[in-house]
């Protein structure tokens, strides 16, 4: 049985004249001193976006801010973030670009014991994008990537988590972002290792 999602999605509607939507994914950005090394590789990454993600664990206010310079940031509330963060981030968004219905959320779980195991949220995160209809789900919490396109009712549905930027879950994984494009018609996406 799945966890339920215990959150309302936010609903957000992006629209664009553009023939391509490209978005910047990052999430789990704890240890902030190492944003500050990292940032400048980010911007540069980022560069082009229309829109960056952040899937949850921003932890500091002040890197929203920084992101926001770049391109419009959309963030869900991940489990480390007090305060202001907890306060002003919702747990789940529904953000709509073009036709595609894009989940995001920090952890697809509604409970956190035991949800940093990876295949335990692929599996559930693999069940929310089925039941809320979603083409796309990007999460976080795991710091582990993960890209994988599955089949539900008719359509391939795309789940995406960037890994952490800043703390990679074991030491094979490196630290990493995502990046996301979406036409009309089709969207894609690959997973970008960091150098530092």
């Amino acid at each position: 049985m799945m966890p339920k999602f215990s959150k309302k999605f936010q609903e957000i509607e992006f629209k664009t004249e553009k023939n391509e939507v490209t978005i910047g994914i990052i999430s789990d950005t704890q240890t902030t001193a190492k944003i500050q090394d990292l940032h400048k590789e980010i911007e540069d990454i980022f560069k082009n976006v229309d829109l960056i993600i952040h899937a949850g664990d921003v932890e500091k206010k002040e890197f929203l801010q920084r992101l926001e310079k770049i391109a419009p940031v959309f963030a869900v509330k991940g489990n480390m973030d007090y305060g202001d963060l907890e306060a002003k981030l919702p747990a789940g968004i529904l953000l709509k670009v073009y036709n595609w219905r894009i989940g995001i959320v920090h952890s697809p779980m509604s409970f956190w014991i035991g949800s940093h195991f990876n295949q335990v949220q692929e599996i559930v995160a693999e069940k929310l994008a089925k039941k809320e209809n979603f083409d796309i789900l990007i999460f976080g919490h795991t710091h582990h990537p993960y890209l994988k396109e599955i089949r539900g009712d008719k359509k391939k549905i795309l789940l995406i988590n960037p890994g952490s930027a800043t703390l990679p879950f074991i030491f094979s994984d490196k630290i990493s972002v995502g990046i996301l494009k979406i036409k009309n018609d089709s969207f894609k996406s690959e997973i970008i290792p960091l150098k530092n």
